[in-house]
């Protein structure tokens, strides 16, 4: 396998900055991304169990485009010095349609785990509460705040089930 990206875990906090509203057109959790060749082998599902296997216990992974310390591929230019660099979007969506799936089976572990065997860990899933309810505040050992991007990106995973919500408001009137 190729060079690897630099878990957003390693990087200090202080230098991280939120998701960005989508996922960059390089990201390996797009859709259309899945497959397709990458002299590192970004795109491959091989790539992204490697990756879903940290993301899956909480932890978060920078987005390359914007991270100098990830490696690029030959001919491509390096992200220069001093670039704010921020989580992966992707990677972030992918966790928290996990954790809405969560509780969707009413915060009950067991179903979940039956309903989802490929989702978050016990341990993911209790960070990425944290991390909604705290939102990243330091001083308890968070990382990054929390974004708020649109779930229905086209980013998905082998294994991981999303069915958005349908939103229902019975005060609204009209």
């Amino acid at each position: 396998m190729g060079r690897e990206i630099i878990p957003l875990g390693e990087l200090p906090r202080s230098s991280t900055a939120p998701a960005n509203p989508r996922p960059c057109s390089e990201c390996p959790w797009r859709t259309e991304n899945h497959g397709q060749p990458h002299p590192d082998g970004w795109f491959t599902k091989r790539n992204r169990d490697r990756l879903w296997a940290k993301l899956r216990r909480g932890e978060s992974m920078s987005c390359h485009k914007t991270d100098p310390s990830n490696p690029v591929p030959a001919g491509v230019d390096p992200v220069k010095a001093g670039t704010t660099v921020h989580e992966c979007t992707g990677a972030l969506i992918l966790q928290q349609r996990e954790t809405m799936n969560y509780q969707a089976c009413q915060g009950h572990l067991p179903t979940y785990k039956a309903a989802h065997p490929k989702g978050m860990t016990r341990i993911g899933l209790v960070t990425m509460i944290e991390r909604a309810i705290f939102g990243g505040v330091p001083l308890l050992g968070g990382g990054a705040a929390m974004a708020r991007p649109n779930l229905n990106e086209p980013v998905s995973h082998e294994g991981l089930n999303w069915n958005p919500p349908t939103e229902t408001n019975d005060a609204d009137p009209r």
